[in-house]
């Protein structure tokens, strides 16, 4: 039987982006699993009907800290009621794993595939890591068709719980190929990005075919949802 998990990596989104992404999710009957990069007030007014993780992101320019021990303490302070993380740009190593790990956490899901399906595992550390079979970003730079073929089709459907990974502002912004998201980030700073209104963000979404038509399509075709803990039941 196919399956869909929804997750949803917030990316240090605006709210007005968040909550477009969340609610068009729940009014369709899928809680999505969130990965946070920061606090978001209307995340935590869900948190009931959501499972809430951490996305740490390691790297000498995060905002999160420069060290690994800093990334960790300022992620695990965030709210979240999940013990599972996603590193920003699956950004992970040894030490980063092992540090996730003794801060509580149960499941990764770092391994991100180009729509193939590989069942959830125990890695080396303990964890159990639930690979990615398609994430929107990703999709958009391998130039993937917007729209559902049977080749596609055929994938999704098969045996199989497929994870799917969804970035707020690719969604509201409906982001048409890679290039447009990335001038987008280019064109603005850390405080503009998190602080778009909903104007800028009306004005910036591509009112062609873009990534949000496909996803709510492949939403429509999808027979059945779970949710990530599922997974690392089943392990």
């Amino acid at each position: 039987m196919s399956k869909l998990v929804v997750t949803v990596d917030l990316d240090w989104a605006p709210e007005p982006a968040i909550e477009e992404t969340i609610e068009f999710l729940l009014q369709n009957s899928i809680h999505p699993t969130v990965f946070i990069t920061h606090r978001s007030k209307y995340i935590e007014t869900k948190m009931s009907q959501l499972e809430v993780g951490l996305h740490p992101y390691f790297s000498p320019d995060s905002s999160h800290g420069q060290t690994i021990d800093e990334v960790v303490q300022h992620i695990t302070s965030l709210p979240y009621n999940f013990p599972g993380y996603r590193c920003h740009r699956f950004a992970t190593c040894n030490l980063s794993a092992q540090a996730m790990k003794s801060a509580g956490m149960k499941i990764s899901s770092n391994v991100c595939t180009d729509l193939e399906y590989i069942r959830p595992f125990k890695n080396r550390y303990g964890l159990t890591e639930i690979p990615i079979f398609l994430e929107d970003g990703g999709y958009l730079w391998r130039q993937h068709s917007l729209k559902i073929t049977p080749i596609f089709k055929e994938l999704f459907l098969s045996e199989g719980t497929k994870v799917i990974l969804i970035h707020p502002m690719h969604f509201v912004i409906n982001t048409p190929n890679f290039d447009y998201m990335h001038q987008i980030k280019q064109s603005t700073n850390r405080n503009e990005w998190k602080d778009m209104t909903a104007k800028t963000l009306n004005r910036l979404c591509w009112k062609g075919v873009g990534i949000r038509d496909f996803l709510k399509e492949l939403i429509q075709i999808s027979s059945q949802t779970c949710r990530l803990s599922e997974l690392y039941h089943d392990v």
